[in-house]
C-alpha cells in the first residue's frame, strides 16, 4: 500500500504542520512503508531531513493568479510550471505578504468547487500527477 500525505507548505518559515507531517512521513518510511509527502501551495521547510517530494502541487502563485485573474485559468502548462517552480515560489515568499481573511472566503469556495470551479486546472494537474505517482 502506498500512503499519500498532502501537506500545506510553509511559505518560507518553519511551520508546526510541516514539521509534524514531515516527522510522521519520515517515521513511516523508517518503518518500511511506501510514503509520499506532497506539499501544496509552497515547499515545506523543516529542521530535519525533508522527505517531501520535490514538486509543489496547487502552487500558491498559480492558485492566486487563477483565482483573481481568469486569464491564467487558460494558460499552457509550461507557463504554470514556471509559477509552480520551487525557485519562483521561494523567491516570492521572501517578501512579507499579509493575508486578508475577507479574501480567503472566495478562494476557499473555489477549492471546494473542485473541477467545476476556478481552480479546475489545478485539480486536473493534481489528478494527472496522482495517476503517474501515487
Amino acid at each position: 500500500m502506498k500512503i499519500l500525505s498532502i501537506t500545506a507548505g510553509a511559505g518560507g518559515m518553519y511551520c508546526g504542520s510541516c514539521l509534524r507531517d514531515n516527522a510522521l512521513a519520515s517515521e513511516l518510511i523508517d518503518l518500511g512503508h511506501d510514503v509520499l509527502l506532497a506539499p501544496i501551495y509552497t515547499p515545506t521547510l523543516t529542521d530535519e531531513t525533508n522527505v517531501s517530494q520535490g514538486r509543489v502541487l496547487f502552487g500558491g502563485i498559480s492558485v492566486y493568479l487563477q483565482q483573481y485573474l481568469p486569464f491564467f485559468r487558460k494558460t499552457p502548462r509550461w507557463l504554470d510550471w514556471l509559477w509552480d517552480s520551487n525557485f519562483v515560489i521561494k523567491a516570492a515568499t521572501r517578501f512579507s505578504v499579509s493575508t486578508d481573511p475577507a479574501e480567503l472566503g472566495g478562494l476557499t469556495v473555489s477549492m471546494l468547487e473542485g473541477e467545476d470551479g476556478p481552480q479546475r486546472k489545478e485539480f486536473l494537474k493534481l489528478l494527472d500527477w496522482l495517476r503517474h505517482h501515487a
